[in-house]
């Protein structure tokens, strides 16, 4: 059952919906049918994907939906989206009941659209999918909510600390290992003409980023309790804000000892990504998609080594493991045609063409360091809990922004995320009592 949020949405953004999905499924009978409702009509499947244009899993997903469209004679109308507009675009075509049928999605949707009821249970589907044993156990259980698998992954990938060498080299130093050993390096770009490292402020970097440096101190940015709900529970235990407030002192040290670009304040992971990749900044933390930018960038991509993502001396290594979904909208009208396209993304052939160092499957793998340097840090890898995460994530957008740019202290602001957390879960009915 679809919640409230989805019923104000209804009201609210009913008209904006018809455009944003541009004739996608269910928005009038002639469309109803064209979804494969008569096997006289075309059979169409309206896709959304979030992959960078022009580069490789773009080319190679382009190729491999043409070949599906010649081998199934199911029409695919894709269209391309960031994360974010997906993200947004898909709450208010929801709302209008004009949804596409199949989207690319990120784990920290999983909880949010179950609990709106948007997505379709693919439990039984899955089951009889000849390649579902080639997903490992855990790839399974991140895209299971309520014993019930709602997603197909398409890709799985850690986050490390990127480096160019040769900037590490020139500057001599070592790689940072640690929080204190980048803060040390407060003359660095004063030396060597560019920023040591970046941060993502805003967009679903952001908090990503901010999640692992919590998990570097063992904190939840909500944690289960006995009666199966969520609470962030910092202000129940001093050393648990304590730990926040350092996680929080660390981002405004980075920005005024002049380690990271003050600009950065603004930036989301398109421009992180970009400077690293075009070597404006020496490290960034990432993820092995930034392969893809050998090809574009093979003068400033050449030098590229993988580490783990630096911790502060009194924590421990923490990294972010994202395993993201296809998903099929519940309205969609042609579920069957649907689910083939979503396990053909998944297939052994769409991943060696496009996903070939950060694939799901088990199968699946390359001898390179985007692949097996990263598939090392896996054993840190942590997760979002299985929740409602739109309001968290912005709220904890929100908290960097008041800690970089509106001059809140670190202790306050973690105080102010600890009651924003609980907000979000009690609107969305989560919240642990």
């Amino acid at each position: 059952m679809k919640k409230k949020v989805v019923a104000a949405l209804m009201c609210l953004t009913m008209a904006m919906s018809l455009a944003a999905c541009g004739g996608g499924s269910g928005s009038s009978e002639g469309e109803s049918a064209s979804k494969g409702d008569s096997k006289n009509e075309e059979r169409v499947v309206e896709l959304w994907t979030c992959w960078t244009d022009g580069a490789d899993t773009q080319i190679a997903g382009t190729e491999q939906i043409k070949k599906f469209e010649e081998e199934t004679g199911v029409k695919v109308n894709q269209t391309n989206f960031t994360y974010d507009m997906l993200h947004e675009k898909i709450l208010t075509a929801a709302a209008g009941g004009n949804v596409p049928d199949l989207i690319w999605g990120l784990p920290e949707y999983v909880g949010e659209f179950y609990n709106m009821g948007i997505v379709e249970d693919l439990t039984d589907r899955f089951n009889e999918w000849e390649d579902k044993d080639a997903l490992s156990e855990a790839v399974v259980k991140a895209m299971t909510i309520d014993d019930k698998i709602v997603g197909i992954p398409y890709e799985m990938t850690v986050r490390a600390y990127l480096t160019h060498e040769k900037d590490i080299t020139a500057a001599g130093i070592e790689v940072p290992k640690t929080w204190e050993d980048l803060l040390a390096q407060t003359d660095y770009k004063e030396k060597n003409g560019k920023y040591l490292t970046e941060l993502a402020c805003t967009g679903v970097r952001s908090a990503q980023e901010l999640l692992v440096y919590l998990a570097q101190y063992d904190l939840e940015i909500a944690s289960a309790q006995d009666d199966g709900k969520y609470k962030n529970t910092w202000k129940d235990n001093k050393d648990e804000l304590e730990k926040a407030t350092k996680v929080f002192q660390f981002y405004k040290d980075l920005v005024d000892q002049g380690i990271i670009d003050p600009n950065c304040k603004n930036w989301g992971w398109e421009e992180t990504d970009e400077n690293f990749a075009t070597g404006i900044t020496s490290t960034y933390v990432s993820g092995n998609w930034l392969a893809e930018r050998e090809s574009s960038n093979p003068d400033t991509m050449d030098d590229v080594a993988v580490s783990a993502i630096p911790y502060p001396s009194d924590g421990h290594e923490a990294t972010y493991m994202e395993c993201k979904p296809l998903f099929i909208m519940a309205d969609s009208k042609n579920k069957d045609d649907a689910f083939e396209l979503a396990t053909a993304f998944c297939s052994k052939e769409w991943q060696e063409a496009g996903f070939a160092d950060r694939s799901p499957r088990s199968d699946v793998s390359t001898d390179s360091k985007w692949s097996k340097d990263f598939q090392a840090l896996s054993d840190t890898g942590i997760t979002f809990p299985p929740v409602t995460l739109g309001g968290i994530t912005q709220a904890m957008q929100d908290a960097m922004a008041k800690v970089l740019q509106e001059g809140e202290t670190p202790e306050a602001t973690a105080e102010w995320l600890c009651d924003a957390v609980n907000a979000s879960l009690s609107d969305s009915g989560e919240l642990s009592e």
